[in-house]
């Protein structure tokens, strides 16, 4: 029969072995955060740089599609039906860059 002394040390000894085993989870918690929160970033990065990519184009095609309305108004004679053909074509490509842009964000949600 074990003495209350001899079962003390027996339970200290598996009490400092499990808590051992609590601090290497630990330590794997803290590294798969530290992973994941570098991923997080990586991806906030890569997402965000899309999303100023997509809209910049967004603004380019606006910058043209008024630069082309703008020398429509000052044209004359049948410069002005050549120049509603570009204006067309600008509108046309906003409208198509503002659809891919749409997507894109929707298919990132």
């Amino acid at each position: 029969m074990a003495t209350t002394q001899d079962y003390a040390e027996k339970a200290k000894l598996q009490i400092d072995q499990l808590a051992g085993e609590i601090d290497r989870l630990q330590a794997k918690a803290d590294e798969m955060r530290t992973s994941l929160r570098a991923e997080y970033e990586r991806m906030f990065q890569e997402i965000s740089s899309e999303y100023e990519r997509q809209l910049e184009e967004l603004r380019r095609a606006k910058r043209d599609a008024e630069e082309k309305l703008a020398r429509m108004k000052t044209a004359g004679g049948g410069a002005v039906e050549e120049l509603q053909t570009g204006a067309d074509a600008a509108i046309a490509e906003m409208r198509q860059a503002v659809m891919r842009a749409k997507e894109k964000f929707l298919e990132n949600q």
